[in-house]
């Protein structure tokens, strides 16, 4: 009587292990200001980010780009963005999530 006592508890310090470990895995649950602060810290500054894109690009070719693509493009960034962030304040993100947005 005494080891199924002892076994039931241990399977249960033993669940309960194993849903707390399962937690750590999403990653921390970031919400607006802090959210903000993880993309900067894990994507860079912008202005690093401009003057890389500004290196890699020839100067007029970006203009006829801009004007086809960016349109469609902004707003599914924009909407990659706005999920990612709602995802990472309800569940909890990593920082590999974050690096999406670089």
């Amino acid at each position: 009587m005494r080891s199924l006592v002892l076994l039931v508890m241990l399977l249960c310090v033993l669940c309960v292990a194993e849903i707390h470990t399962e937690g750590n895995t999403q990653g921390l649950r970031l919400c607006g200001r802090a959210f903000l602060r993880a993309v900067v810290y894990t994507c860079g500054g912008s202005r690093w980010r401009r003057l890389m894109a500004e290196e890699e690009t020839p100067p007029d070719s970006h203009l006829q780009r801009n004007r086809d693509v960016m349109p469609v493009a902004e707003r599914r960034r924009r909407e990659l963005t706005q999920a990612l962030s709602a995802v990472c304040c309800q569940l909890g993100c990593q920082k590999n999530d974050i690096s999406i947005l670089c």
